[in-house]
């Protein structure tokens, strides 16, 4: 065997060192509860054994930083040490990657050791920067520096529809959707901005439907930096109504999402996120979903009863699906380097999961699930 084939199959035994040393941990009783738990957890470990690969085997400084990176990002957010509001912060560190290219060519590929060197110093120009610019561990919550917070109602009556679609478009910050507890109107809610980011609402209503948009205009000279607040942050707090079914499309680009759709009436449903920890429960009833997240964190919780077509798809992160013991399921996976787990009693079909109760029952989802690197599990409740 070459001295290239032998680096090329390092991933491997750097995986089995990490398991390894995961069950002697519980063995000498640092570790509680059950080590493949603390595994699943620990996904983003996985990022960096491919980073610290390629940078062995190809003595590259780009590809190494940026898995490094992202590997540490997610452990860091999966152990709390993070928030996942810090990814707006973290965003605008592109120029890292540059430094990251200029570095490569100065340095060239020729020793492993200097390699090393430039991802170390490339990391660390990453963790300064966001130190620097507010994203530090344990913000409660971010601002733009030198802005000042403002507060918008937003309130828009029902007006006697029996059908809505509803259109909300967020650039950045934290996303709360509930329900409403009163019967008069269509939206509530607040919305904590700047007063740069410009609030804008079009309504327009059709015999017995509505149509009705909620989105942000920025004006131009974006801030370039974050410091934190204690209880504040930029946050768009909304209830919707459950009198009417709704045709409902959320997206957001950076930031936390928390929607609770259990008790809304849910026609269609379309959440689109950026980059950011997504929440979502989802409605009993016959709808489809679509939830797309691009980098982070996606948890969704399936109702008791419903058949319901859900789409999840991420490209770097872990998705996390609840599924009620009496809800039966089909499972379509498409994953790259994503582990997959699902409860005891499914069967594997190819790239298809089926619980046991699945055919003839009155409950159930299909699930198509698309992840391209990271981590899916599928848990029952």
């Amino acid at each position: 065997m070459s001295h290239n084939d032998r680096k090329s199959g390092l991933l491997f035994p750097f995986i089995l060192i990490a398991v390894g040393i995961a069950f002697l941990f519980q063995n000498l009783g640092l570790i509680g509860g059950s080590v493949w738990d603390t595994l699943v957890q620990m996904w983003p470990l996985l990022l960096i054994l491919v980073g610290l690969n390629d940078l062995i085997r190809t003595r590259s400084i780009v590809g190494p930083t940026l898995m490094i990176g992202l590997g540490a990002i997610f452990m860091a957010n999966n152990l709390n040490m993070l928030r996942w509001d810090s990814w707006m912060a973290i965003l605008r560190l592109w120029p890292v990657l540059i430094i990251a290219i200029g570095l490569e060519i100065f340095i060239g590929r020729r020793n492993v050791w200097l390699s090393a060197v430039g991802v170390g110093a490339a990391l660390a120009l990453l963790v300064a920067g966001l130190w620097l610019s507010g994203g530090v561990l344990g913000v409660e919550g971010i601002v733009p520096t030198g802005e000042i917070l403002v507060s918008e109602e937003i309130e828009q009556p029902l007006d006697g529809a029996e059908f809505a679609e509803i259109n909300i478009d967020s650039s950045v910050g934290a996303l709360r959707v509930d329900s409403l507890s009163n019967d008069e109107n269509l939206i509530e809610g607040k919305i904590y901005s700047v007063e740069r980011e410009i609030i804008r609402q079009d309504y327009e209503k059709n015999g017995d439907e509505i149509s009705y948009y909620l989105g942000s205009d920025w004006k131009t000279g974006a801030p370039t930096s974050f410091s934190g607040y204690e209880k504040e942050r930029l946050s768009w707090d909304l209830d919707l109504t459950k009198e009417i079914p709704l045709d409902l499309n959320i997206s957001l680009g950076v930031g936390e999402s928390d929607v609770e759709l259990s008790e809304l009436e849910i026609a269609n449903l379309d959440l689109s996120i950026g980059v950011g920890q997504t929440k979502v429960e989802l409605a009993a009833g016959e709808y489809q979903a679509d939830v797309d997240g691009g980098v982070g964190q996606t948890i969704i919780t399936l109702p008791d009863e419903g058949q319901i077509k859900l789409n999840v798809s991420g490209g770097v992160g872990e998705i996390v699906i609840y599924i009620p013991e009496d809800m039966e399921a089909k499972i379509y996976v498409d994953r790259g380097i994503a582990g997959f787990s699902a409860p005891s009693g499914y069967t594997q079909d190819e790239d298809s999961y089926i619980s046991p109760n699945y055919d003839g029952a009155d409950d159930y989802i299909i699930l198509n699930l698309d992840q391209g690197i990271g981590n899916i599990s599928i848990r029952e409740k």
